[in-house]
């Protein structure tokens, strides 16, 4: 699939070399460097990185940083680190990692779209029972798959129709009801026009697709603002990765999922981020869903070690962190058929 690119995945080279010129203020970061010559680097490296798309700059992070004299050390690193940092999408990682393979975009912030994929999670099975034996809040409900989860299928360049045909059809096909859709998107806003485009060519938004975005920091809270404006029976927010606390205004929503980042150098997540946002659904009614601690937990100010990467491991948490829920509307939001 592939993204155009969003807060998880820089959009400009510009924005990569703010972010380096904000690491070399700290103390240190140039060594002996004088300010002239470090100045001089990062205008070589502006103009190296001028007209590149970020996955060709993160694959080519090794050559920018050996592209600065041997003798500012300090200076390569910096490059090399801040790059690897920014690249906080998983799906941009992997999609990068493997571009040009079978079912990958070419180039990550070129969306590519592949019909039919669709339609054959559409025939998957219904869940086994050894599957609710491993994930026993997930009991008792239809399968749960989610939607372009190696990109955003509401990047600009996607067109409501290919979505109507790809997503919609297949969703209210006869087997593609028996599944919950969940449809996550940093673009809420195209997601609610899209709602209004099907609307107008009275088409009903499905009850078994709940709309879903991404809340990474307060900077992205007016995201939840643009989701309630979808005509979807259920909306969902995924708060993961999440950088810093946030008051969630959660009139209107059904879901809350929280997690922190699982890249090496994922940044710190507080577990009492997320105990305060359990709180506050409580109070709301709305379902919490506490998906992992990521791979840089914190709590009471000190680092948690986890032997799983991702932080997600039920067995290594304290029991009072414990709360993955589901809204109790999802039971009924997807009549299972008995076959396809």
């Amino acid at each position: 699939m592939g993204c155009d690119g969003c807060e998880l995945w820089p959009k400009s080279p510009a924005q990569v070399m703010t972010g380096i010129k904000t690491a070399l203020k700290a103390p240190g970061a140039t060594g002996d460097q004088s300010q002239a010559d470090t100045a001089s680097a990062c205008a070589h490296l502006e103009r190296l990185m001028r007209g590149r798309r970020f996955s060709d700059i993160y694959r080519s992070r090794c050559s920018l940083a050996n592209a600065i004299p041997p003798t500012m050390l300090r200076l390569r690193e910096t490059v090399d680190t801040v790059i690897r940092s920014q690249a906080d999408c998983y799906a941009g990682l992997i999609g990068t990692n493997r571009a040009g393979h079978p079912g990958y975009a070419g180039c990550f912030e070129v969306p590519k779209l592949f019909p039919g994929r669709m339609r054959e999670a559409a025939n998957w099975p219904l869940p086994a029972a050894d599957e609710f034996a491993a994930k026993p809040w997930l009991a008792g409900l239809p399968r749960l798959i989610f939607i372009s989860d190696m990109g955003d299928a509401l990047s600009a360049a996607i067109p409501f129709a290919y979505l109507d045909q790809e997503i919609i059809r297949n969703v209210t096909s006869p087997p593609g009801r028996r599944h919950l859709w969940l449809w996550l998107t940093k673009r809420p806003s195209r997601m609610a026009r899209f709602g209004a485009w099907l609307t107008r060519r009275g088409v009903a938004w499905p009850e078994n697709l709940v709309a879903m975005t991404t809340v990474t920091s307060a900077r992205t809270l007016a995201r939840v603002d643009a989701l309630l404006e979808v005509p979807s029976r259920f909306k969902g927010l995924s708060l993961e990765p999440l950088f810093e606390p946030v008051a969630v205004p959660l009139t209107g929503i059904d879901w809350v999922i929280v997690g922190g980042g699982s890249d090496v150098l994922a940044k710190p997540f507080h577990v009492e981020w997320a105990l305060e946002l359990r709180k506050r659904c409580k109070a709301a009614g709305v379902a919490f869903f506490l998906k992992q601690l990521g791979k840089n937990p914190f709590f009471r100010g000190q680092p948690l070690a986890l032997a799983n990467r991702h932080g997600g491991n039920w067995d290594e948490w304290k029991r009072q962190w414990k709360t993955r829920q589901l809204p109790a509307g999802f039971h009924a939001a997807s009549p299972a058929a008995s076959s396809i």
